[in-house]
């Protein structure tokens, strides 16, 4: 038996290979900066850069003709309008009401409480204090309540919006191969 042979047998040759030069299996997702995210945010990244590599990468305009049937053109048509929607959602953190340049964010004043509690990992006792936002004034503790409401108001919107396209897009998963 050739080693060729021997290799394939165990697939170490394919398992070498597509970790070494060709690894179609992972997704570098271009638009989640490094540090911890939450699963609902690299899940809608995922989808989308699946999308965006599809289109980008496998360019299925030059292979396919999305014009053969109502239901190509449909699901060609969702593809364009959703790539180009989460080509523009990167940018729109310079809506959130919170980072707006008439908005500043309070300080923070601590407070030592008598209250003790013992902490999970060093089993040590600790202090606790209150924490309170501290306002320069009253017409500054007013904008940041009102950011703080329009906020939630945004990101309730965005939430939807990014729940709807998500669905859109599994709605049409099944076109999305050449």
């Amino acid at each position: 038996m050739s080693i060729y042979r021997f290799f394939r047998r165990f697939d170490f040759f394919n398992w070498i290979y597509y970790r070494i030069w060709n690894r179609f299996h992972v997704l570098k997702l271009e638009y989640l900066k490094p540090g911890y995210h939450d699963a609902d945010e690299i899940l809608i990244h995922a989808m989308f850069q699946a999308l965006c590599n599809f289109i980008e990468k496998e360019k299925p305009d030059e292979i396919v003709d999305w014009n053969s049937d109502p239901e190509h053109k449909h699901a060609w048509e969702e593809m364009q309008e959703m790539y180009n929607w989460w080509k523009e959602r990167q940018n729109r953190e310079k809506h959130n009401p919170l980072l707006s340049s008439d908005v500043k964010s309070p300080d923070f004043k601590f407070t030592p409480t008598d209250e003790k509690i013992i902490n999970p990992k060093t089993k040590k006792e600790e202090a606790t204090s209150i924490m309170e936002f501290v306002h320069n004034s009253k017409e500054a503790e007013e904008k940041w309540e009102k950011a703080c409401i329009d906020f939630d108001k945004w990101e309730e919107q965005c939430n939807k919006e990014d729940e709807e396209n998500m669905i859109r897009l599994i709605k049409i998963r099944s076109f999305m191969w050449t």
